[in-house]
């Protein structure tokens, strides 16, 4: 393949040619700053530069004007050995496999020609990367890329004026693009992948460490363990995914949109000054009917009242969580939803052959191939991570397949791809949801689903009251609002109400459910519910489980805001995480995710039995399994045999 354009490029000698420069420059350096090196879209940026020649006050180490395409290629080698070097990664190629295979001189040529025909936006239309965790090992042994831990990282930044903070080099090894990943999901054929995503205030540097220490645990090879299922098999392949999140009040991404944006800011000030007038003049009206004069103190009125309204919208602005809400349905769901999309588009060539894959109708003989090597997919949602799986999934089926689908068929995105369980820790998702006639995309998302687990709590004070405050202006209704699935809970004596309860049925017993508004709690299944979803799911009501807990009362009435208080003093301190300690790798919680992930539909039964291993007495989880048996699994016969013992059904002893 021959490149049709003269080497080295330039910019005309124009004043259009040095607008031109600018721009591009600006451009190209904004994709190597946030770009991971050597990844596919920063090789292609590279290339353009060095193509260039250093016009127009351009760094010549940048910008180099070569003039051949083997140049640029051997520059580019050059600057990877020599990146090597500084990490002290000896075995290079190993490191960088990818790059190794992709980039040549087609690719190369490949990309000026995208370049000068002003498709280049298209060549390097990536929104993730994906890297692969470097694993520390004793100084003896040096550093290992682990083989089963992955991180996926969406390429939104919190800020148009912020660059990216990256993974660091040292922990995360950037893959060259997803056909990297599939070469290997291909070469050692995982039993499963799990992908686990953070909640709301989640910046990358905090969501990074999480995801260490995490994989850690799971993959700890020094470990003894009781049962297979007390770690995870080396068949199974565990990725972050980070979207755009940022930490409250004091961060970079808001001090920088403040001061690239003066005007804006400015007709804010004054929006919000002129109608600090109006509560200002009724106010002073009322005095003045009173007989009551102030003289010049109206002035300090109307001024107390616009700081007030100022202090007020700086707050709900400074705690981001319409900021992350944002990015969370906007950025990090079509994102995510375009990695697999693209994951399974590479794995399909790679299984059947690219003849197959390439035929519009696929023979019987590729689809028995697919069926029998099809990779099964657990989701794993903190907090705002729920609502991010689910508008996801939503995208998803959008992109393969609406609610027509067969039962069977209803899990498969893709050809590659079958989802299996969905674990929702804390979900930042309104409950009324799950009501008839507002539940389009969760249904849609929730049906797809093997099994569902909810992970919930009553003293989750983040979720109950932060929650209600950044959506008050923005549900439609007071309920969405202030109710959220996550604060679910289940009652002390729940073994008792639900053996009076059972004998009217399934929907009289899901009433056990409750949710708390302020102090007095309610059932959360209403007669608008969607019942059927209510019985897919698994509750695991952790509210007195160490790690999100500070105290043994049980709720009422009278000590809702005892336990809110003494909640959010140990949550201050910094002792307990009343909205994200489910994934402390000491609690019963995190003990219970290797089984998750990897049994394929648990039984109640088996699932009872792990619980019972990590919370012998039964006093920190509370668990209702769900109503409706997994179509195809083994809890069927289980479910009816549990059905003749009254006692069993739900475990909590507090």
């Amino acid at each position: 393949m021959q490149l049709a354009y003269p080497l080295p490029f330039g910019w005309a000698n124009t004043e259009d040619g040095k607008t031109a420069a600018y721009n591009d420059q600006q451009w190209l350096n904004g994709v190597t700053q946030n770009a991971a090196p050597f990844s596919d879209w920063w090789t292609k940026a590279r290339i353009i530069q060095l193509a260039y020649c250093p016009m127009y006050n351009a760094d010549d180490k940048v910008y180099q004007g070569l003039t051949t395409v083997d140049a640029i290629r051997q520059t580019l080698f050059e600057e990877l050995y020599t990146y090597c070097q500084t990490r002290h990664e000896e075995l290079c190629a190993e490191m960088y496999p990818g790059f190794f295979k992709s980039v040549n001189d087609e690719f190369i040529v490949e990309t000026l020609t995208y370049w000068k025909n002003k498709q280049f936006t298209k060549a390097i239309s990536r929104n993730f990367e994906v890297y692969r965790y470097i694993e520390k090992q004793r100084p003896e042994q040096g550093d290992r890329v682990n083989r089963n831990t992955f991180l996926v990282v969406s390429t939104a930044p919190i800020s148009l004026v912020a660059n990216r903070r990256l993974p660091h080099p040292d922990k995360f090894r950037p893959m060259f693009n997803v056909d990297e990943l599939a070469d290997l999901v291909n070469e050692r054929q995982p039993n499963a992948i799990t992908l686990r995503t953070h909640g709301y205030a989640n910046p990358a540097h905090e969501f990074f460490k999480f995801l260490i220490n995490e994989a850690n645990a799971l993959f700890d090879e020094s470990a003894k363990p009781e049962q297979p299922w007390d770690i995870v098999e080396d068949g199974h392949f565990y990725i972050g995914y980070h979207w755009p999140s940022e930490f409250p009040l004091f961060n970079r991404g808001l001090i920088l949109d403040s001061l690239s944006n003066i005007e804006i800011l400015l007709k804010f000030l004054t929006s919000l000054f002129l109608l600090s007038l109006l509560p200002t003049a009724v106010l002073l009206g009322l005095l003045l009917l009173g007989g009551i004069s102030l003289g010049m103190q109206w002035i300090w009125i109307m001024i107390g009242v616009y700081a007030l309204w100022l202090s007020l919208f700086n707050l709900l602005r400074g705690v981001v969580y319409q900021r992350d809400r944002y990015r969370a349905v906007h950025y990090g769901a079509p994102d995510l939803a375009e990695f697999f999309w693209r994951l399974d588009r590479r794995l399909t060539p790679r299984l059947i052959g690219s003849r197959a894959a390439a035929s519009k109708d696929m023979s019987a003989q590729a689809e028995r191939i697919l069926a029998r090597k099809r990779l099964r997919v657990n989701l794993i949602g903190h907090s705002m991570g729920g609502l991010v799986l689910v508008n996801m999934l939503r995208v998803l089926s959008d992109r393969f397949g609406k609610d027509d689908q067969l039962d069977e068929q209803a899990g498969q995105f893709g050809d590659c791809l079958i989802l299996g369980k969905m674990i929702l820790a804390s979900p930042d998702i309104p409950l009324e949801l799950i009501r008839e006639g507002r539940n389009n995309y969760v249904r849609s998302a929730m049906r797809r689903c093997e099994q569902i687990y909810l992970m919930s709590s009553d003293r989750d004070i983040v979720l109950r009251y932060l929650s209600t405050l950044g959506n008050w202006f923005t549900e439609p209704s007071v309920e969405m609002s202030g109710l959220r699935l996550g604060n679910l809970f289940l009652p002390p004596d729940a073994e008792r109400v639900l053996r009076q309860r059972r004998r009217k049925g399934k929907r009289e017993s899901l009433k056990i459910l409750l949710v708390r508004g302020a102090i007095i709690s309610r059932s959360a299944v209403q007669p608008t519910s969607a019942y059927d979803l209510f019985e897919n799911i698994t509750y695991l009501d952790c509210s007195k489980m160490r790690g999100v807990n500070a105290t043994t009362l049980d709720l009422n009435p009278l000590t809702a805001i005892p336990i809110d208080l003494i909640t959010a003093f140990f949550y201050i301190l910094g002792r307990i995480d009343a909205h994200g300690g489910y994934f402390f790798t000491h609690t019963p919680s995190f003990k219970l995710m290797p089984f998750l992930m990897q049994a394929i539909a648990p039984t109640e039964t088996e699932v009872r039995a792990q619980i019972d291993r990590w919370d012998p007495k039964r006093r920190m989880i509370r668990f209702l399994y769900r109503m409706s048996p997994t179509p195809g699994g083994n809890d069927s016969q289980d479910s009816s045999n549990n059905n003749k013992q009254e006692a069993e059904v739900v475990s909590p002893r507090s």
